[in-house]
This record gives C-alpha cells, structure tokens and sequence, in this order.
C-alpha cells in the first residue's frame, strides 16, 4: 500500500500501533478511507492475519463499501476480514450458541408485527388497554397506543442493566410496569423460539454471563477491533466490545459527537467524548479536514453546530463555492414543484451529468410522497428507500413469511401465513394453526388427526421442501435465495390466476430487484436490515436516479447537490412550534440532524421551507396550516445564503 496516498494527520491513525485509539473524524474528513488504510496496513505491512481483525460498521451497507475498498488493496485476503453490524454480530453469536441461550434450535427473527403481537398477548396480563392498530376517531383517550408502549420497552430492553442513563421521553410509561413487562415479553420470545432487535444486543451479554467460553474463544479470535460511527454506539453495544477487547485492548473507534442522531435507538455519544477515560492510555486523533465540500457548505455546517460546543470545527481547502439557495414554498405542493423544476434545470443547464448527483432530504418520511409524485409527473428517475408502502403488500408479506422459514423453517407465525398459500388443500391447518400455534415438530400428527393421512402427507413434504431450501440458503446471497426459492414453489404462477395478478407481480418483481440490489452479504442480515427499515428500494434508472432518503438514511452518503425540504419549526426541528421553548437535549439532536444534512452536500445547498402545509387530523381531514421557518434556518450567516424564486425550465 501507498501512505503517500494519505494527509499526514490520516498516516498517523493508518500506521499508529498497538493500544486503544479514538479518531475524533469530522464530515468529509475521510474516515472511510482512514479505517481501511489502517485495515490494510495491519494486514500488508505488519503481516496481521486478516482473519483476527474485525470491523464493526452502522450499516450492512457501510460494511460492504468498507469491504469492497479493502478488496482492491488485500485482494482475496480481504473475504477473511470479519466486517459486521453490531445486530448482525449479535444474531451470528446467538446463532452459534443457541442452545447454551435456551433455545433448542436456530431462532427466527421476528420484525414489528409479530414482536408486537407477542407484546400485546405479554401486555393483556397487566391490565394495560391496548388501542386498535387502526384507531378509530373516538378511541379511548385511556387505551395506551401499541407504538408507544413497544417504543418505551425497546428503550427499557437496551438501557437497562448496560449502566446508560435512560433518556425519560414524554409519558414515559412507568419503570416498574416496564421491567415486568419486559420478563413477560422475553418469556414469550424464548416460549416462540424467536428473537427481535433488542434481543440481538441483549442475548451476547447474557451468554457470555452463562457460556464463558464463548467470550473466551471471541477474545482469542479478534486481536483488533475497530468500531465505525462510534458516536451513535450505545452503552449495551460498548460493554459488548469492553468484553470482547479486555485481553488485548487493541481497539479503535471512529465518530464524530456531533453527527450523533440515534439517541432514540439508546445511543449516547458521550461515551466517544469520555472513551479516554475509560481507556488513560488512549491516542486521540482529529481529523477536522473536510475533502468533501465547499468552503460555503463548511461554514454553514459549523455555524449550525456552534451551540453544540462538542467535537470539532471543520475546516477545508476547498474553494468557497456557491452560496447556499433558499426558496420559500406556498405549500408543499409548490415545495415539490420547485424542487422538481430545479433538478430538471441544473441537468438541462449542464450543472449536474445526472440525476444521480442528486438527493432530497426529509426529515419524516410522510414527506416523500408529494415529492415522488412531482418527480414522476417531471419524469425524472428516482429512487427511495424501500418503505411500508412496499412491505405492506399482500404478496410481499407472503414472500417475506417464505424468506423468514428459509432462515428458520420453524417460524410459527410465517409458516401460519403460507402454509395454504399458494392453495395446498390446508386451509383447516392453517385456520388452526392461527388460532391454536403448535410446535412444527407436531404438526404432521396433528394434521394427521384433523385431515387424516393425505393432509399429513402434504404438510411433511411441504416442511422439508422448507428444509431443503433452508440447506441450500447457507451462504448464499438475498437475491439468490429468493431465485431460488421461486423456483420451488408456483407462488407466481398462482398469482397470475389472481385478480389484479399483473400488479401484484410487479410488487414481487420490485422485492426483487431490492434484493437483488442489497448489500447484505445473506439471507439473515437481508431480514434484519428490512426489520429495521434499512433497505433500499430499486432505483428507475440504475445509479443515476435521484435519491430520495429520510436524514437518517443519509448517514455516511454524499452528493454534489443536496436539497433539504422541510426546514421548518415542527418539521426541523421535528416537533416543536415556532416561539416555543424545546428541552434543550431534544433541540440538540435536532440540531445534529440538520448539521448531518448539510453535511451531505459536496456543492449545492438547498434549503426549502413552506409557509403552510397540509396536515392529516384525527376527523380525516387535511387542513392547511400556517408554518414558520426553522430557527435553524434562521441562525444561519446570511452572507451565505441567497433567496431564489421558482424557474420553470
């Protein structure tokens, strides 16, 4: 490998030794190409076996960019390196160790809609009244909403016992309620043979308490541990690393406090601030230098995180560039005519090559839909992050129900979805099996007994087609496996047959091409990313399509021009009304947010607000309502920035 390819700040992370480091690394600073060089130079210069190095990325995708870039310096060296999630580390060790963990075979993973079910049956001994999913207008003010309850146990789950401060949320349910809640809830998992996202962090701790071996053979195997985004870590997460590092304390974390956004996911960026604490011997390193943006967007983005006082000012030797363009919208109608118009402009004009130079931040992602449909209408290719829009179809649940029993063939509630889909003469199976679960392994007696010796014989043959396919999924990629299992069963020949068959094939072909499309090196960490809602959708065009993302699936991505719409009090920050006092740690992680949005842009900045948008109320309607510009907006130095009207291409 070449140093010379490195700043002299860079070179001095790449080649530091032994010992625990922290690189503090701002926006743009090059912290990607940092911890690679330092990969690499474990590996090609002081002969560190690759296979005793582990990476720890936010992302499945951020773990395979890191890969692909250590692929053209190792070559083939590079498939031995252990690049992983936190999620996907913890389900790879309770996969390992599923039996010391209680479980008397490979768990399946259970995303929102069967977790939640299970915490209404937990819930239901409490005397907890639970509000309908589909709340109607008169719903009882005292029933307790479904997503607010998972969201407090979710946070109780991941900071309990890791020695965090819980962050108190409004109408926080209370403490005592939840850690009952919490054994009840866990219970079930274990009873359904099952774990959810908590569960993947959770679990590791515990089977190092009951399995000391296993920490010992961690410890033996990792002599290098390196974590990325070190500032959206929470405290379950470190004391996972802690554990694993103790022996050799060769660990290095990268992050940056002020692009700290997952706070509601129990991440506390205080532990990145405090890592020399934890570890006096530590070497920290700043990287401040910002290669990505103009001098324009940097001092933008540091005036925004001034009150922050945390991490570092960044600075560039870039040239100033253009200053950042501001239009305020009628509505948000008009919010994405402009943007709509604009793109088609910068392309026409010969500013940008292709749409692809483009994306549209937002910060819920209610917002994109008025955007796709001005993108549309302008005909300009774009892509979004797959959504519930997707995930919500009938046959894309029904394909998902499969995927999971290719990971697990013992999923109750997927095998309860498809036993009888496509038609298999099963429906009194699976009418029982919904109301009444059973273990799988007495299903073929128990269909035996309610449909005689043909029905068991249809549900054994269907059970080990789901093993076979179990079998062939080992190491396979998502894509892959879907082929295949398309290929075994006549899911899309029968729903040719089916009314609006066409459009229902379209939604399987769209599944596919995600797939086909995901990073995600197999079929377990595929399903955990779409759980949690990190899995891109297929763009229009290949790559140069315009990218349309939520703030926080922007994280770790850049882009010449950069349009961020929503900059309004109650939008950015999310919540809060124009004039009104914010806590000050909820103002903070908005203001984080926002400093990560600017942040993304390479060039040129948009900045969109409107003076009113429509709002969906609980008596059906959508109301227009009088909106206020962002006091983040407001803050910004006005030398640069400039007001622009809306030009029709």
């Amino acid at each position: 490998m070449d140093l010379s390819d490195f700043s002299p700040s860079q070179r001095e992370v790449v080649t530091a030794g032994d010992g625990p480091l922290s690189v503090l690394a701002g926006p743009g600073s090059g912290k990607t190409t940092v911890l690679a060089g330092r990969i690499a130079y474990l590996v090609d210069q002081r002969g560190i076996s690759p296979s005793t190095i582990m990476a720890i990325t936010f992302t499945t995708a951020a773990a395979a960019t890191l890969r692909q870039r250590l692929a053209g310096v190792l070559g083939s060296a590079a498939q031995e390196l252990t690049i992983t999630t936190f999620h996907a580390l913890g389900l790879r060790l309770i996969k390992l160790w599923a039996h010391e963990l209680g479980f008397k075979r490979v768990p399946a993973v259970y995303g929102r809609d069967d977790a939640r079910a299970l915490l209404r049956q937990a819930a239901s001994g409490f005397g907890l009244e639970i509000a309908p999913d589909n709340a109607a207008r008169d719903t009882n003010p005292w029933a307790t909403s479904m997503a607010r309850l998972a969201a407090a146990l979710d946070r109780f789950r991941l900071t309990t016992g890791s020695g965090a401060v819980r962050i108190q949320h409004e109408e926080e349910i209370d403490d005592d309620l939840l850690a009952s809640l919490a054994v009840a809830y866990e219970e079930l998992l274990q009873r359904n043979a099952a774990v959810d996202y908590p569960a993947m962090l959770r679990l590791p701790h515990q089977l190092f308490q009951v399995e000391p071996r296993a920490l010992r053979l961690m410890q033996d195997a990792y002599r290098f541990v390196m974590a990325d985004e070190f500032q959206d870590t929470s405290r379950m997460q470190f004391k996972l690393l802690e554990q694993i590092v103790d022996h050799h304390r060769n660990i290095a974390v990268v992050g940056d406090p002020k692009q700290a956004v997952f706070m509601w996911l129990g991440a506390d960026p205080s532990i990145l601030v405090e890592f020399p604490r934890q570890y006096p011997e530590a070497r920290v390193f700043p990287l401040g230098q910002n290669y990505r943006s103009t001098g324009v967007v940097v001092a933008l983005s540091n005036a925004l995180a001034a009150p922050l006082a945390t991490g570092l000012e960044s600075w560039t030797a870039n040239a100033p560039g253009p200053s950042a363009r501001v239009y305020a919208a009628v509505d948000e109608l008009d919010e994405a005519r402009f943007v709509a118009d604009e793109i088609r402009r910068l392309v026409q004009s010969g500013h940008i090559e292709h749409l692809g130079q483009v994306a549209i931040l937002y910060r819920t992602n209610a917002q994109a839909r008025v955007l796709t449909i001005s993108l549309r209408k302008a005909r300009l290719a774009f892509r979004v992050r797959a959504d519930a829009d997707l995930f919500a179809q009938p046959e894309v649940r029904d394909i998902v129900a499969y995927l999971r029993l290719v990971h697990c063939p013992t999923d109750g509630p997927a095998l309860a979805r498809v036993i009888n889909v496509p038609p298999r003469r099963l429906r009194t199976i699976e009418q029982a099996l919904r109301k009444r679960p059973v273990p799988v392994a007495e299903l073929p007696v128990r269909a035996q007994k309610r449909g005689g010796p043909g029905t068991r014989r249809v549900v054994e043959e269907f059970l080990q087609l789901l093993q076979d396919l179990h079998d062939d999924a080992d190491g396979q990629p998502p894509g892959g496996v879907l082929d295949k299992l398309l290929e075994r069963i006549p899911y899309r020949e029968w729903l040719q047959t089916q009314k609006d068959g066409p459009a229902r094939l379209k939604h399987v072909d769209e599944l596919r091409a995600v797939m086909h499309g995901s990073a995600a090196p197999d079929l377990a960490t595929w399903l955990i990313d779409m759980q949690l809602g990190e899995v891109d959708g297929p763009a229009d065009a290949g790559a140069r399509s315009v990218t349309l993302t939520t703030i926080h699936g922007a994280k770790g991505s850049e882009w010449p021009v950069v349009f961020l719409v929503g900059c309004e009090d109650g939008l950015l920050p999310h919540g809060v009304r124009s004039g009104s006092r914010t806590p000050r740690r909820s103002e903070d992680e908005e203001r984080r947010l926002a400093y990560v949005a600017l942040s993304r842009t390479q060039v040129l900045l948009y900045l969109v607000y409107c003076r009113a948008r429509r709002f969906s109320h609980d008596d059906g309607s959508a109301r227009l309502e009088p909106r206020q510009p962002s006091r983040f907006l407001l803050g910004l130095p006005a030398d640069l920035i400039e007001r622009v009207e809306r030009r029709v291409a």
